[in-house]
């Protein structure tokens, strides 16, 4: 069987970064693009952006430096014009004022709705750029629901959308009172704060807990752990400094799961027309079956739905062994035509 992908050599790439206005006075989004030498006038069907999740900006989360990690360069090097966004408080973006503030007793930094109007402004600014009229969106973690509740206010401008570890509403009234205040049940905790500090043992802890025991090796390389850390790390000079190094990280995502546990979704997922897919790890503690099963059934109006899982693989399987298998399921779906 021929494979409909072009060949890793076929094509150099060419990268820019693109710093652009977003939609609220103050704020500038950093983008990363690569595209392939020589590539014709871009189309909406070879054109891709990808949004990251909760802790990690767009350069880190798709387009990792070690040789054979970068998914922005695997999509790019099949003949697509690839962009990488970094939602404000992430990256190279503008830090908003409460991410330089004391954050106890602040209301949590960069919620979703925020993040949906960067996503905005950066298909606006592509589109308008590349002279099409729409493009395709891939979203990963906390980025499946700003991705998709963009998608949903604007039908016109995605293709098609891309949910890697999905998110969505379910009822979960024991999760959500560990984030709610005590005295007043249903809103959120005030020592939430606007945002907290990350360290190397902390992110490492949440990926190993998802391994079985003794397969640590086999699931993942220790490189990709070491650049993974040593990447996030690169974007915050301060935290460089701290003892324990450490990465600023906005809270406004937690704030959305607290949402999401009250089954209050960030968007209606009915709304959604264009193809989607949902795709995530079978050892994903984050995104669990439940939550993108009741996506997936929620999803009534989208034309030519997937839902995938991959075995032996967590959340985050782009940084781990089996990482092609996702990057060509989803290439798969963005190149195959539509329904």
């Amino acid at each position: 069987m021929k494979t409909p992908f072009k060949s890793k050599e076929a094509h150099s790439l060419v990268r820019e970064e693109h710093f652009i206005e977003a939609l609220d006075p103050g704020i500038r989004l950093h983008l990363l693009e690569k595209r392939p030498k020589g590539l014709r006038r871009p189309e909406a069907t070879n054109t891709l952006l990808f949004v990251h999740g909760q802790s990690t900006p767009a350069p880190v989360a798709f387009d990792l430096s070690l040789p054979g990690y970068s998914w922005v360069e695997f999509v790019a090097r099949r003949g697509f014009d690839v962009f990488a966004l970094s939602v404000r408080g992430y990256g190279l973006s503008t830090r908003p004022p409460e991410l330089e503030e004391d954050f106890h007793g602040k209301s949590p930094a960069v919620r979703g709705i925020t993040a949906v109007r960067d996503i905005k402004a950066a298909v606006e600014y592509i589109c308008q750029k590349k002279e099409i009229e729409g493009l395709n969106l891939l979203g990963w973690s906390w980025g499946t629901t700003t991705t998709a509740a963009f998608t949903a206010s604007n039908q016109a401008r995605i293709r098609k959308l891309v949910l890697y570890a999905p998110f969505y509403a379910y009822d979960n009234p024991s999760k959500a009172a560990l984030m709610e205040d005590p005295t007043r049940p249903g809103r959120l905790s005030p020592d939430f704060g606007a945002w907290r500090w990350v360290t190397e043992k902390e992110q490492r802890e949440r990926w190993d807990s998802s391994i079985p025991k003794g397969q640590h090796n086999l699931w993942r390389e220790e490189k990709a752990m070491q650049a993974w850390w040593r990447e996030q790390l690169q974007f915050d000079p301060e935290g460089q400094h701290r003892r324990p190094k450490a990465v600023r990280v906005p809270n406004g995502a937690r704030a959305d799961g607290y949402d999401r546990a009250r089954n209050k979704p960030l968007y209606d997922a009915s709304q959604i027309q264009c193809p989607v897919l949902l795709i995530r790890g079978d050892h994903d503690q984050s995104s669990r079956d439940f939550e993108a099963s009741g996506l997936f059934r929620a999803l009534t109006k989208s034309r030519g739905k997937r839902y995938i899982i991959i075995g032996d693989a967590t959340h985050f399987l782009q940084y781990e062994r089996r990482r092609e298998e996702l990057f060509t399921e989803a290439q798969l779906f963005l190149e195959t035509s539509s329904p």
